[in-house]
């Protein structure tokens, strides 16, 4: 009797081997990658190398900084309208024009205030559409072994933008002094690489052609599914794998049948109200936390800090930047291994920890009305360095992972769209709060605190463990859990 074929076990593939068999599910977010990169870098340029020298006048220098938020709501608004109905190059396409039309005002207009807004507004609306779109096709096309690792790529590109403007400026300042002059600006720089990646990002999305086999089956393109996920998943898979691939997304296409029947039966109202947005308002709350430690507050709070702890001779904004590197870059390696609940959970309390103690030290200097040169801040730089380390693994990866699975096929372009619109409206309310001067460094940073240890209950509590699940299986893990 002949052997039956056998499933090679995805716990048995090596990192490297599991990286070159799903290649095609990775090179689906190269041109998202490349528009994350330029986001990062204009996120960088208005709240970490912030404008403050460039324009005088301190109301124009605030809408400069808040510009890429509002576009950044507009983006994922826009997002909501077409995401799951088109094929996905008419997100990244249009993000990559933005993105060049931003690089161009800045190279033709590097000293103008309304140009620069309108580069910053661009940008960030590029940034809006595309993180929409690739969560939703990044969840589709991933396999269930390594997705968290596939969404998680946002957030370190992102912060390798981050990095690139703050190292670059940097090292303009240091190795260009001002007596000697320029001959080009720094903000034309910077538009000639936004530039750059606008155009690679359109060039490599109408390269990439392979959809998700999802948006096919929506278009009743049976036979092209099979294919897609032939190719998505290695050319070596069996038959039998291809088979449970294409009924698992089968399966989770025709869960919207499964979700009127439910909202069909005799439950009361409020468990229907419940189980459509008890998800959102998880996943929500996560979101906002981790927002939080990219927020104006906490950088210009480390600002200060660094200057006197770490003795910096300029802006040492660029440590942070790298700890939200090497978080991210941690967080894709164990958010997959370890999975979701536990390093989100374990990682609020520690940080919690870690942030109380910097608060404290914080309401010591307002209380007895000493100057920050009255006290040795190196080891509070430290600590906050921890901190962002920590939040960018632990809490920012599998909150953006949980994003990209908590909700429905039906709707989910249109949750995402509403988690990113609300956490650009935190960011706005914290900025403008920080322009005012009405939020305490202590206030801020104890409110930080008690909501890690909160939030970190309520993961351990009420989020469902997501790894090695299908799309469908995570779907209704959502759906059960209160």
């Amino acid at each position: 009797m002949p052997i039956l074929p056998t499933i090679e076990e995805e716990g048995k593939l090596s990192w490297l081997r599991k990286l070159w068999r799903y290649r095609l599910q990775f090179q689906s977010l190269t041109a998202a990658a490349l528009v994350f990169v330029g986001s990062g870098m204009r996120l960088a340029w208005s709240i970490f190398d912030t404008p403050a020298g460039k324009f005088l006048n301190s109301y124009s220098t605030h809408n400069l900084m808040m510009s890429w938020f509002i576009g950044a709501a507009f983006g994922a608004l826009l997002a909501a309208l077409f995401v799951q109905r088109v094929t996905k190059n008419v997100a990244y396409t249009s993000s990559g024009f933005l993105l060049l039309v931003a690089g161009i005002l800045n190279l033709l207009l590097p000293r103008h205030f309304i140009p620069a807004c309108y580069s910053s507004v661009s940008v960030g609306a590029a940034y809006g559409l595309t993180q929409v779109q690739a969560l939703v096709t990044g969840s589709e096309m991933a396999n269930k072994s390594i997705r968290g690792m596939l969404l998680s790529c946002e957030r370190i590109f992102l912060w390798l933008g981050v990095c690139v403007q703050v190292f670059y400026t940097r090292l303009w300042y240091t190795l260009e002094p001002v007596e000697r002059g320029y001959t080009m600006h720094i903000d034309q720089l910077h538009g000639i690489l936004l530039a750059a990646l606008g155009v690679a990002a359109v060039i490599l999305s109408l390269s990439y052609r392979l959809e998700s086999p999802l948006l096919l089956l929506r278009q009743e393109r049976d036979m092209a599914v099979s294919d897609t996920l032939k190719q998505l998943n290695g050319h070596a898979q069996s038959g039998t794998e291809l088979m449970r691939l294409r009924e698992d997304c089968h399966q989770l296409h025709n869960s919207s049948d499964w979700e009127r029947f439910t909202d069909g039966s005799l439950d009361s109202g409020w468990q229907r109200w419940s189980r459509r947005l008890l998800p959102l308002l998880k996943v929500l709350f996560l979101r906002c936390f981790a927002a939080l430690a990219l927020s104006l507050p906490y950088n210009r709070a480390f600002l200060v800090v660094s200057w006197h702890g770490l003795e910096c001779d300029m802006n040492c904004l660029y440590w942070l930047a790298f700890c939200g590197l090497l978080g991210s870059l941690g967080g894709a390696l164990l958010v997959d291994w370890q999975g979701r609940r536990k390093l989100c959970s374990l990682s609020l309390f520690v940080a919690g920890i870690v942030i109380v103690i910097v608060g404290g030290v914080f309401e010591h200097l307002e209380a007895v009305k000493k100057t920050y040169y009255d006290i040795n801040l190196q080891a509070i730089a430290l600590l906050m360095l921890l901190f962002e380390l920590i939040v960018a693994a632990g809490v920012a990866v599998p909150a953006l992972v949980y994003t990209g699975e908590a909700f429905s096929v039906a709707h989910k372009a249109r949750c995402l769209a509403g988690v990113l619109i609300v956490e650009q409206a935190l960011h706005l309310g914290l900025m403008a709060a920080a322009f005012e001067h009405s939020l305490r460094d202590s206030v801020f940073f104890f409110t930080f605190g008690g909501l890690s240890f909160v939030f970190g209950l309520l993961v351990f509590m009420l989020m469902p463990e997501t790894r090695q699940l299908t799309l469908y299986e995570c779907l209704l893990k959502f759906k059960k859990l209160p």
